[in-house]
């Protein structure tokens, strides 16, 4: 082999080395760590849940205004208890975010189960935010019926179809002017009366933490993940507690819950109100 083509085989082969160098760095980049993969689609110790529970109580009573996260909206899917929907996917790193205050705030109104660790995807922007799918979530209450759909998996394959009717309130209000952007998620609907139309807790505040350290973070009254989510949690909060005859007494009558209220009178209305 002469000098020219041993050159030209070391300039393949060193190519070849690189491309596989850079594979190996993206496939590390993009990888799931093991030990938290291990947990995927795994029920929720009621230790965690406990926790979670706490912190949930610990956030009543803080006092706290910050913009509004709700818009008031005149529409269908109203029921007796009020209805919540909501609508995300496994997969959605800003679903992963929103379903933190979800379980704050419906723990405040009966019993969660069903929940299972989740992360969001490994390949989209906050990759791995520890979170909890709410596919098989069932909220045992009185006062306010959960009605939660994850429309695909991590994997981003179809997981949940929608019904008839929440398809409906999906495809009126999940467009602008109600929204930035149209069929975004993860959408939370309050009982025809209330949209979410901001994230409760930012992917970003969630970065390289695990489950129980977000956990610990939430319970923290002294954390800034703490003073960052608990706010928006007690509006929700008030707003649940305005359509369902202020019950629990305890939650709706809290100091952080009846402040919140009061910025319940003031919210932005739909630019297009709907009849229903």
């Amino acid at each position: 082999m002469n000098r020219l083509a041993s050159a030209l085989l070391m300039l393949v082969l060193s190519a070849g080395a690189l491309l596989c160098a850079r594979d190996a760095h993206a496939q590390f980049l993009f990888s799931t760590p093991s030990a938290q993969a291990g947990l995927l689609n795994q029920p929720v110790p009621a230790t965690l849940l406990a926790q979670l529970e706490q912190a949930s109580q610990r956030g009543l009573g803080f006092v706290h205004a910050q913009p509004p996260t709700l818009q008031s909206i005149n529409g269908p899917l109203r029921g007796r208890p009020p209805v919540l929907l909501y609508v995300g996917a496994d997969y959605c790193p800003y679903c992963a975010a929103q379903r933190w205050g979800l379980v704050l705030t419906l723990a405040r109104f009966g019993t969660l189960s069903g929940l299972r660790y989740m992360l969001s995807s490994a390949h989209d922007v906050f990759p791995n935010t520890a979170t909890f799918s709410l596919a098989q979530a069932r909220l045992s209450s009185r006062v306010l019926h959960l009605a939660a759909y994850e429309t695909a998996d991590r994997e981003e394959k179809p997981l949940m179809k929608l019904p008839p009717q929440a398809q409906a309130v999906f495809q009126q209000f999940d467009v602008p002017p109600h929204v930035q952007y149209a069929y975004g998620i993860p959408f939370v609907y309050l009982d025809g009366r209330f949209l979410m139309t901001q994230l409760m807790i930012s992917p970003a505040n969630l970065a390289g933490l695990n489950w129980q350290q977000i956990a610990a973070q939430l319970d923290d009254p002294h954390s800034t993940l703490f003073a960052a989510i608990m706010p928006r949690v007690n509006l929700l909060t008030a707003a649940i507690c305005s359509l369902n005859g202020g019950v629990p007494a305890h939650v709706c009558n809290a100091p952080g819950v009846h402040a919140a209220a009061a910025i319940l009178a003031h919210l932005p209305a739909s630019a297009t109100p709907q009849g229903g």
